[in-house]
């Protein structure tokens, strides 16, 4: 069970740890797994607190999506009817949030939770991984989905300018699992057929029903098998030597091939293809659906459905394409020889939060093809390919921009080697063509939670600081401005005071706000916006802090602006003086320092912009 602690705690802790920055405004080079995924077992939404089976790689301040994986309901009657959803529940809801505090294995976060989530149906945490620039040197990809942990298949980025892909951003086959292959025995009956819609999908003596692929629901045991397909999952093929159907997202899967023989086991009950989902305008997202497996009694080749594409979310000011690939594709099924093939997976789903966009970018989210089933040229029996895959989803923040967009259905298998005495062939299905979808805004709450309302203040979505050429750029959002009248920009002096830096008036229809501190000390620099309300209430944001290496070797100074006195750091040889300049050079005041820090008193000067100089250094000061 979570720890609680009183909130005066809480925010006691956080000002002792501050909130860290992304880094030093430089561009980051990233490859492989960038994110962390971490179970949800229990959560508090009156808290909007979220327990964790490992916190570790979770940090305060860091953007999260939670989601449901799980949970909707299906028609289990032996008919054509299985599979259909009858209710999703919370299978798909989604949304982003901050972690504003950490106690054990309890995550809490800024603002309460939009959506009742059930932990009994696979939801997960996934940090965003956050950078100021970032550029994709080696391929970025998705842990691909773990059904029995419950977490993987997605990637979640974030960039305050920009993501340069010179490798692809890769969740291909990473959604959910494609019905395995098994392989079952000879036994068939054309007398008294497997004509069911479900059956126990690990029973191969005989296996009557293929395994079905994964989707947004868990059959039961007796249902893993068969014909019918789980909501978006592909249903699997029926004895004997059927294919199986193709997975889908929000479009639906192809049916798979059938057994089209005139001798032998003749009978076809082929996999359905994967029942098109709901996104509940645009409230749910979903991973790619598996596809089924293909019936098989041979054994010489294996013939799974194909894994669904994972969720790829991008967020950022510009991506640089050049020609590179961000993709969330379904996988191919297995192709067979005299048995039957595997569907094609379902594209996934990628949200581009960006923008701009400079040069192209491949951005796809296509099915699987479904397997080939080459028939060997066997005297009468002949098997049909699986099931195409559907398309995917790319949503986009704004109009669809100028770049290759792909959610193209899967093809269906191609059957070879007939059998002219064959039956009628009964061919398989492609997927159906996915979904583009403009104009989208990603879900996330504004409204305070109650533990860390104290935290941020209210109508404050999100405030950061990063380092960048020298300054410290702050940026911040506010949901309703017109209940705000202005920001006052503060920063801790080096005897821990908070001095006035800048005001800006909030505009009514405006909700995004930046200034840049053009004169950051050495070191760690620590900021906090004062939110005054019309009403005249004042509040405060979370502390940021964000590093300055330092602009010219030798030479620091601080506050700055300054007003009267400054104090100067660095290393000086009393034979060369330091200067107080005006910016034509004329020199102002004039002192030699042995030791550091020096307290320097400053002359009355009228507010502008001079400089500090000593030996071949200078830095800029300005007087308020």
């Amino acid at each position: 069970m979570p720890v609680w602690r009183p909130l005066r705690f809480i925010l006691t802790i956080c000002a002792v740890f501050g909130f860290l920055s992304r880094g030093a405004g430089q561009t980051t080079h990233i490859s492989g797994v960038v994110n962390t995924y971490h179970q949800v077992i229990e959560i508090f939404p009156s808290k909007s607190c979220l327990r964790v089976a490992n916190p570790a790689g979770l940090s305060i301040n860091k953007m999260v999506m939670v989601l449901q994986m799980k949970g909707a309901s299906i028609s289990t009657a032996n008919n054509s009817s299985f599979g259909d959803t009858t209710s999703l529940n919370g299978a798909g809801f989604y949304e982003v949030g901050t972690i504003c505090y950490i106690i054990g294995d309890s995550i809490f976060l800024f603002h309460d939770l939009l959506h009742n989530y059930d932990v009994n149906e696979k939801v997960q945490l996934v940090q965003f991984a956050e950078y100021y620039s970032a550029n994709v040197i080696d391929t970025v990809k998705a842990q691909p989905w773990d059904s029995a942990a419950g977490t993987g298949g997605v990637i979640a980025i974030y960039a305050d300018q920009d993501i340069t892909l010179t490798k692809p951003i890769w969740a291909d086959s990473s959604g959910y699992l494609g019905g395995a292959y098994l392989q079952s025995s000879g036994v068939c009956s054309n007398i008294a057929p497997a004509t069911g819609y479900a059956y126990t999908g690990s029973n191969n003596n005989p296996q009557s029903g293929a395994y079905k692929g994964e989707g947004v629901t868990n059959p039961a045991i007796n249902q893993t098998g068969g014909r019918g397909a789980p909501a978006n999952g592909g249903g699997g093929g029926n004895n004997h030597n059927n294919s199986g159907g193709g997975g889908a997202n929000l479009s639906a899967g192809g049916i798979g091939g059938g057994n089209s023989s005139s001798l032998g086991c003749a009978t076809t009950i082929r996999g359905l293809g994967g029942k098109a989902l709901d996104n509940w305008q645009g409230a749910k997202i979903f991973a790619g659906g598996g596809a089924g497996a293909g019936h098989s009694n041979n054994g010489f080749s294996s013939v799974h459905g194909g894994r669904g594409g994972g969720i790829i979310f991008l967020w950022a000011n510009q991506l640089n394409g050049n020609n590179e690939y961000i993709s969330a594709r379904g996988a191919n099924g297995g192709s067979s020889l005299s048995d039957g093939a595997g569907g094609g997976g379902a594209g996934g789903t990628i949200i581009m939060n960006v923008a701009s966009y400079n040069g192209n970018a491949i951005i796809r989210a296509d099915g699987g093809q479904g397997g080939n089933s080459a028939d060997g040229g066997t005297t009468g029996r002949c098997y049909g390919g699986g099931g195409g895959g559907s398309g995917g989803v790319v949503y986009f923040s704004g109009a669809t921009p100028v770049v290759t967009v792909s959610i193209a259905g899967g093809n269906a298998g191609v059957e070879s080697g007939r059998d002219p005495g064959c039956a009628a062939a009964q061919a398989a299905g492609a997927g159906s063509t996915g979904v583009i979808n403009p104009n989208y805004t990603f879900r996330r709450s504004t409204n305070p939670a109650g533990y860390c309302h104290l935290l941020l203040p209210v109508g404050l979505i999100y405030f950061r600081a990063t380092a960048f050429q020298q300054s410290a750029l702050l940026n911040w959002e506010t949901d309703d401005p017109a209940e705000l009248q202005s920001f006052i920009v503060e920063k801790k002096n080096s005897a821990g005071d908070w001095v006035y830096l800048h005001t800006l008036t909030v505009i009514n229809n405006r909700n995004k706000y930046s200034y840049s501190d053009l004169f950051p000390s050495k070191g760690y620099n620590y900021y906090r916006l004062r939110m005054i309300e019309k009403n005249g209430s004042t509040s405060y944001s979370p502390i940021r802090q964000s590093w300055c290496s330092g602009g010219e070797e030798g030479l620091d100074i601080y506050p700055n602006p300054a007003s009267g006195e400054i104090s100067i750091r660095g290393s000086f040889d009393p034979a060369y003086p330091v200067q107080v300049t005006d910016i034509t050079g004329r020199v102002i005041l004039e002192k030699r320092i042995s030791s550091t820090p020096f307290q320097l008193s400053l002359p009355g000067l009228p507010a502008g912009l001079y400089l500090i100089r000593y030996r071949n250094f200078s830095k800029k000061l300005m007087i308020r």
